[in-house]
């Protein structure tokens, strides 16, 4: 028998046992009574990640279990503490608790001083401690209140008790347009009770300005074409009394150029003193000048007015008011464009006696007809000579220094078509200046154009179209030098090898202008030699024994020099040792002088050239024809 089959009577022996009641050798016992047990089983698999060295290992808590744990515990924490704050709150300290109240005018006019009571109220349980107030507000008219501010002194306060109320008084000045508003800022400082930390707080009170304490009106054209004369008229009325005296500052723009006012400007072409302003009295002020740039800028002109910096008494400080007056440049619709000898340039020089050319360039810019046009050429200056005037296609009269243009003198003006473009010319010689009055002064012409004609207007009327142009024709001054020579020692007339002594002198005339950087240059012949300066001079002469080139540094030159009592002048000694070779010819004693020089009005540099000397000194009294030629 196999060990299984053993096995298997074995396991039938003991089933006996246990079931057969007839079985003779079985035996019951009672072990005692049964209880219930509870058991804790998983109705999941167990991993067999959990299991460790044999032993089931516990699973971890969910993180959201952990999450729901901690949010308990603060909770309670929160409750804990909220109770114990409540019960503590008494010694806190909170800016909610601390009033600050601004009471006052909410309208004041610009200028006047407004009277303001500030109050802090302390509605907490706590001292605040080290407390300060500091108040700002808008110092002039400006835009920028932030960057433009005045601050009052620090208030040092000190400690306000709980239930504590602190009041101050103030006043401030507020400048601005009508109906603009100011914002006063109280900023309160302060320590809590027991506390290092600064805490703030801000408050801000606005005040509408009623009346501006200085109202400015700028009347003058909105809109104007390139290099037209531009006119603006600058109002300033007192509406309040004024802190001090007053300055207003005209800012010009880039392209603007100053001629003239009335009355005329204490600095910089844009400052004047308001100082006799009153109420009564408004301050007027005219601006005359002319606006360049393209079609389409805006040329802005910024107007304000205030008190002088105390540190620059031409400089604006506090600005009481300001305004911007915007002119748009456009095209001319009926333009006139004047050159001068084909120069377009505003100012042109010419040379004294020298005739002027000038041509009028006239076009039509509009999309409709103009008619009745009429072009107006005005002269005046202090060189105009009416008796020298020519004009073709129009009428010069002569008492009023006006040549006129028209459909009289011009058919072609009784309806110029759109586009329609023309020229006309006219010619005139200034007065000379050379040997004039020595009172004349800055010679010039002015030359104003001026066109205008009729434009239909929808059908109903006409309206006028106008435009305006100016030039100024300068006269340049008439810069001369002149040598001459003497004869001083020596044989004479010159003899071939043999020297002889002369001196030369350099003379200078100038007519109106101051001349400007004037230098004269010369040249001695080969066979003469330079024999240093005659007299006391003050003049730079220098000469070259390389070059054999005189220079006169002559600097700056007077007007109406070598034709009254200013004469500038420089002789120097000249030797002549002629060769054999130039028996019977007359030489030279210098070669030509050149003369250059900065006419400061006309604005042009002078150059000139004269003929040098010979020995032909007619000018001497000792000379006598034929004395002028090498013997030998």
């Amino acid at each position: 028998m196999s060990e299984s089959d053993e096995n298997l009577h074995k396991i039938e022996d003991i089933k006996r046992k246990l079931y057969d009641p007839a079985y003779p050798n079985a035996k019951h016992r009672t072990e005692g009574t049964l209880h219930t047990v509870s058991h804790d089983v998983s109705h999941h698999w167990t991993d067999e990640n959990n299991v460790h060295e044999g032993k089931p290992m516990k699973a971890p808590t969910k993180i959201f279990k952990k999450f729901f744990i901690g949010a308990v515990l603060f909770f309670i924490f929160a409750i804990i503490f909220g109770v114990f704050m409540y019960y503590r709150g008494a010694d806190t300290v909170t800016s909610e608790k601390i009033d600050i109240t601004v009471l006052g005018n909410s309208f004041t006019e610009g200028g006047a001083d407004l009277p303001l009571q500030i109050e802090i109220v302390n509605r907490n349980n706590a001292n605040l401690e080290l407390a300060n107030m500091l108040i700002e507000y808008p110092r002039g008219a400006s835009a920028d209140n932030k960057t433009d501010m005045v601050r009052l002194p620090r208030d040092q306060i000190g400690t306000i008790l709980p239930g504590g109320r602190v009041e101050r008084n103030i006043k401030v000045s507020l400048f601005g347009d009508q109906g603009t508003v100011r914002q006063i800022t109280v900023h309160f400082e302060y320590h809590p009770q027991g506390s290092n930390a600064i805490f703030t707080k801000e408050v801000t009170y606005p005040v509408t300005i009623s009346t501006s304490p200085l109202a400015l009106r700028v009347d003058g054209p909105v809109d104007s074409s390139s290099n037209q004369a531009v006119t603006l008229t600058v109002t300033a009325s007192l509406n309040t009394t004024l802190p001090s005296a007053a300055l207003l500052k005209v800012g010009y723009p880039s392209g603007f150029v100053f001629e003239s006012a009335d009355p005329a400007p204490l600095a910089d072409k844009s400052l004047w003193s308001l100082a006799t302003l009153t109420q009564q009295n408004p301050a007027v002020i005219t601006i005359h000048g002319r606006i360049n740039g393209q079609d389409g800028d805006e040329q802005a002109f910024h107007v304000y007015a205030g008190t002088a910096s105390p540190l620059d008494p031409n400089l604006v400080d506090v600005v009481y008011n300001s305004l911007l007056h915007t002119i748009t440049l456009a095209k001319p619709f009926l333009n006139a464009n004047l050159s001068i000898n084909g120069n377009t340039a505003d100012q042109f020089s010419v040379p004294d006696g020298q005739p002027v050319t000038m041509d009028i360039d006239w076009t039509n810019n509009l999309t409709t007809q103009v008619s009745d046009a009429e072009i107006r050429v005005q002269f005046s200056g202090n060189v105009f000579n009416k008796s020298l005037v020519t004009v073709s296609n129009g009428f010069y009269n002569s008492g009023t220094n006006e040549i006129i243009f028209n459909k009289s003198t011009a058919p072609v003006f009784s309806s110029i078509d759109p586009g329609q473009k023309g020229k006309l010319s006219f010619t005139f010689t200034p007065l000379p200046v050379s040997g004039s009055d020595t009172s004349m002064k800055d010679p010039q012409v002015v030359v104003e154009v001026s066109i205008k004609g009729r434009e239909t207007s929808s059908g109903q009327g006409f309206s006028e179209v106008k435009n305006f142009e100016k030039k100024v024709v300068r006269v340049m001054s008439d810069f001369q030098i002149s040598p001459l020579a003497r004869y001083v020692s020596g044989a004479f007339p010159p003899t071939a090898e043999k020297d002889t002594v002369y001196n030369a002198t350099l003379t200078l005339s100038n007519s109106v202008n101051t001349i400007a950087n004037a230098e004269a240059r010369t040249t001695l012949p080969i066979y003469v030699k330079w024999g240093g300066l005659v007299g006391t001079t003050a003049e730079n002469v220098i000469y070259n024994d390389v070059t054999r080139e005189i220079t006169w540094k002559i600097g700056s030159v007077r007007p109406h020099t070598g034709f009254g009592p200013i004469n500038r002048e420089v002789s120097f000694k000249l030797i002549l040792t002629p060769s054999i070779s130039q028996v019977g010819s007359v030489p030279q004693l210098l070669k030509d002088v050149s003369l250059v020089g900065q006419d400061t009005f006309a604005g042009n540099s002078i150059k000139t050239s004269v003929t040098g000397l010979n020995t032909r000194i007619e000018n001497d009294p000792a000379f006598k024809f034929g004395y002028e030629r090498v013997i030998k």
